[in-house]
């Protein structure tokens, strides 16, 4: 998988009980998604969902994320013309 955290429990302890999980907003693709919010938060990465443009690398307040190119090459693949 080519998202992944760092450390799990530093997510817990900083990016759940201090800033709410600001990877779930800060993404534009949904790639992360707080799983069991009410008993037992747990973020879930929906890589699949992924565009690659590296916004959680840099914007995660940890930097927690480690981001790598997935297997196949580089980034988004965009048509000519846009």
């Amino acid at each position: 998988m080519h998202l992944r955290l760092r450390n799990p429990s530093l997510w817990k302890t900083i990016n759940w009980d201090v800033f709410r999980a600001p990877e779930a907003r800060y993404c534009p693709a949904g790639v992360y998604e707080v799983v069991d919010e009410a008993t037992a938060p747990a973020l879930q990465i929906n890589a699949q969902n992924c565009v690659h443009c590296k916004t959680c690398d840099i914007k995660d307040p940890t930097q927690n994320i480690d981001w790598t190119v997935p297997e196949g090459g580089g980034g988004p693949n965009y048509p000519a013309g846009m």
